[in-house]
């Protein structure tokens, strides 16, 4: 037993190691207030404040009950000292400590009480409360376990695919749904969140629900209580997805943005894919391009991660290593909710998106929320996984500049472990914005990987990779996007025969 405790302090200890620098200033907060992850030194608090613990975790007397006073002191000082909307670090630094708790919890079950065990998982949960008061059910507002109530509602051993649909992109639904089950006949089920009846109507959540099996749509603001969130907002559409990956009912979950198109069965992620087996995250990566344009991105960037032990996942990446645009393609996300580290690093990423962190930091110095994602679990000391090399592009072989290895396209092309085309961003559409125009799509004929990437130069233009090799698609590849396109087409009519008959009968 004194192992155990040992053990637990000992964690607490290489946290705190890890992050306290007294020299150091975090982007947005002067360096007089920098917190260590227990508050044990460097902020003074009001006569009129609880004061936090006042001596390392390490020096205090062993036994379960030293233990247990030390979290008391430390979740109540969490509780009553509030974080500012720039706090992305200490926002980290809180949730590893909230890791060790749940350790803890689990390593010392066979020793502890049920009194002792009632009061651990009470301080957990009003910890993570006060940190993100979005964790309630909107019809359980007083419930003092919503983190396990949560937890309880993911269906066990379920793994399913969800997208955030509005009446904006109706269209890139449907070609998704389509790519799914028409091309790859998967079962996976699909939920659409979305976020109310003004964004998603009825009429059209009917619609998309009759497009295939298995595809049902879920109201996030009846999930959880979105009013920090302002999923209703203009730009909440970004903000939807964390949530919506939170408040699913899978367990393991595949995000996908309306326009990600599969060249292999989605499913391969969950069974095969080593990196997130290792983890239970997987990201992937953008295109490398803009080098040097976005200083204020990258100077937001190091502020956080300032004093904080970069994981071998940061250490390795390029664009913020070597200061290119932005890292995280948000086409395809894929979590593990089981794991009680994923769902805090998940955490950290949903209040990323919240109304004022989103409007004065995330949004302000990111693309929406595609680089939320690393970024909270890495502050939040969550390993997690990327694919192993940076966005390639799929489209059409052309000659430029003299040179024949340029491939084009609006996409961003990611590959399996084993070097094959997994998935694409981008959508079927070969030039976006080509509204109901059947003439819209052309099959993609080649595509390449670790190239010199342009954008466009103009609206409607395509972006352009040049690479040291060019890849012809194989046969399976063309099948799938040929089905997928004329499924796209089919669907295309079905819809425009929809919005004519809704449009008739005057129905929202």
């Amino acid at each position: 037993m004194v192992f155990l405790i040992w053990q637990h302090y000992h964690s607490l200890d290489q946290i705190l190691e890890r992050r306290t620098s007294k020299a150091s200033t975090t982007w947005g907060s002067p360096a007089e207030d920098v917190e260590d992850v227990q508050g044990i030194t460097s902020i003074n608090l009001p006569p009129d404040r609880p004061q936090p613990p006042k001596r390392p975790i390490a020096a205090a007397p062993d036994g379960i009950e030293a233990l247990l006073s030390t979290i008391v002191q430390t979740s109540d000082y969490f509780v009553n000292v509030v974080l500012q909307q720039s706090d992305f670090n200490k926002l980290g630094g809180r949730l590893q400590v909230l890791s060790t708790w749940f350790s803890a919890r689990e390593t010392l079950s066979s020793i502890l009480s049920g009194a002792q065990t009632s009061s651990l998982d009470g301080h957990i949960e009003r910890t993570i409360i006060s940190l993100f008061p979005f964790i309630r059910h909107p019809t359980q507002p007083k419930n003092a376990q919503p983190f396990t109530t949560l937890r309880q509602s993911f269906h066990k051993g379920s793994s399913g695919i969800v997208i955030v649909g509005d009446k904006s992109n109706l269209r890139d639904l449907c070609h998704a749904i389509q790519n799914i089950r028409s091309a790859h006949k998967s079962s996976l089920p699909i939920q659409i969140a979305h976020a109310g009846d003004t964004a998603f109507p009825p009429t059209l959540r009917r619609f998309i629900t009759k497009l295939a099996p298995n595809v049902t749509t879920i109201n996030i603001p009846s999930l959880i209580d979105s009013r920090s969130l302002a999923l209703d907002k203009e730009d909440a559409a970004p903000a939807l997805r964390s949530s919506a990956a939170l408040a699913s009912s899978f367990e393991q979950v595949i995000l996908l943005e309306a326009k990600t198109i599969f060249l292999q069965p989605p499913e391969h992620i969950l069974e095969s894919h080593s990196a997130y087996k290792a983890t239970g995250a997987l990201f992937f990566h953008d295109h490398l391009y803009g080098k040097g344009e976005f200083k204020d991105r990258h100077h937001f960037w190091q502020g956080q991660l300032k004093n904080h032990a970069h994981s071998q996942a940061l250490r390795s990446s390029r664009v913020y290593n070597e200061g290119y645009a932005e890292e995280a393609d948000g086409g395809v996300v894929v979590l593990d909710k089981s794991r009680t580290s994923v769902m805090l690093g998940l955490l950290h990423t949903c209040w990323q998106n919240s109304k004022r962190v989103r409007k004065d930091w995330t949004y302000k110095y990111g693309n929406g929320d595609r680089d939320s994602w690393w970024l909270g679990f890495e502050l939040t000391g969550v390993p997690y996984s990327w694919e192993g090399r940076y966005g390639g592009t799929i489209g059409w072989r052309e000659e430029r500049e003299g040179k024949e290895n340029w491939v084009c396209g609006n996409t961003t092309l990611h590959l399996d472990e084993h070097e094959k085309p997994l998935w694409f961003s981008g959508g079927l559409l070969k030039t976006p914005g080509d509204d109901g125009d059947q003439a819209g799509y052309e099959m993609p004929t080649h595509w390449t990987m670790d190239g010199l990437f342009r954008k466009a130069d103009e609206e409607g233009g395509m972006n352009c990779m040049l690479g040291d090799t060019v890849n012809e698609l194989r046969k399976g590849e063309k099948r799938v996007l040929g089905e997928s396109i004329e499924a796209a087409k089919a669907v295309d009519e079905k819809s425009r025969l929809f919005n004519v008959k809704i449009y008739n009968q005057g129905q929202p």
